[in-house]
């Protein structure tokens, strides 16, 4: 991804996520997934083209599924346009998203707080919550024990709110440039889980329009 393309990309997943539902509607399922090839689809006018023969429902999924997969492209973007972080070079090996400082590599996982911690959720919980997410990860390809960084959207205010976070690039960009400092010098640490290391980035609102970062 190039600048220029951030620059259009962001812009239109700013502008999708006011126009899709808070709520997903539909579970994710290979069914309506068979429907187009969803991946080709590089900007959004081509995935209202592709997707205009649907229903409703299925509009609002596909978008929504779009939206997710184009948010975590320009997460890697602003990570890896930082000095000291690089992308994986081969697009197909699911191993590893990001490599810092030369030698540790992340799997990059955008998500959000369960539902069994939302009553009391606090980002202390850091390490219950990446248990919680190897326990409970995809059963598909991708479902080993790799080193894995959470990016975790939150609204205190609600929290379907969350997909507002996805697109906050002011806030992501401030946030990934500090993880990527204080990892750089030791002032944050993975948390081993397994054999595997893994650490969470916050984006939370803390009341409406209200929004942070925190790196523990």
């Amino acid at each position: 991804m190039t600048a220029a393309e951030f620059n259009i990309l962001g812009k239109e997943l700013q502008q999708l996520c006011t126009s899709i539902p808070l709520r997903w509607g539909a579970v994710q399922n290979d069914g309506t997934d068979r429907k187009i090839n969803l991946f080709r689809c590089g900007n959004l006018q081509q995935l209202e083209t592709e997707i205009a023969p649907f229903s409703e429902e299925d509009q609002h999924y596909f978008r929504r599924r779009w939206f997710l997969w184009k948010c975590s492209q320009v997460d890697e973007y602003l990570f890896y346009r930082q000095a000291n972080i690089r992308k994986n070079p081969n697009p197909k090996d699911h191993a590893w998203d990001l490599e810092f400082n030369g030698s540790l590599r992340f799997d990059v996982k955008g998500t959000v707080v369960p539902k069994q911690f939302r009553d009391r959720f606090h980002t202390d919980q850091e390490k219950k919550l990446i248990e919680f997410y190897y326990r409970h990860q995809s059963k598909g390809v991708r479902h080993h024990l790799q080193n894995r960084l959470f990016l975790v959207h939150h609204s205190f205010s609600k929290p379907e709110r969350s997909i507002f976070l996805r697109c906050h690039w002011t806030l992501k960009e401030q946030a990934y440039k500090t993880f990527g400092h204080r990892l750089a010098k030791s002032r944050t640490a993975p948390i081993t889980h397994l054999g595997a290391l893994a650490k969470c980035i916050f984006i939370v609102e803390t009341k409406a329009g209200k929004c942070l970062y925190k790196i523990n």
